[in-house]
């Protein structure tokens, strides 16, 4: 079995990198000058976006996988290491709601994927 801890390395030495230094000289500049002027649509309207967004996503990984509940997988670890692990270790997010979020996204993706799935074998 081929080792691939040099790649696994490169990417964390490069991720690492690239993000220190951009958010250092590019978004933190831009964060802190920026201004929130309100909601950009109503709450219902930026829901269905962020949804539709979402769903286009998922279709095209599990296209993309060959496989929806890989595709669920890969979306929901994505947000929960986003969203739980970068945010409770800056301090942004409690552990109580981390573990809320995390049965939330488990459960939303996997019936993204089952519906998904069901209706593709059954067309």
């Amino acid at each position: 079995m081929k080792s691939n801890w040099k790649q696994l390395i490169t990417a964390f030495l490069a991720n690492a990198i690239i993000t220190l230094v951009g958010v250092m000289l590019f978004f933190d500049p831009i964060s802190k000058k920026d201004t929130i002027s309100g909601p950009l649509a109503p709450p219902l309207v930026g829901f269905i976006i962020y949804v539709a967004l979402s769903i286009w996503l998922f279709d095209w990984a599990a296209r993309q996988l060959g496989n929806a509940y890989k595709a669920g997988f890969l979306i929901g670890a994505s947000q929960f290491i986003l969203v739980n692990v970068d945010f409770v270790f800056r301090g942004e997010r409690g552990i109580m709601t981390a573990a809320a979020s995390t049965v939330l996204l488990v459960v939303t993706w996997l019936g993204v994927a089952f519906v998904y799935s069901y209706f593709n074998r059954n067309k």
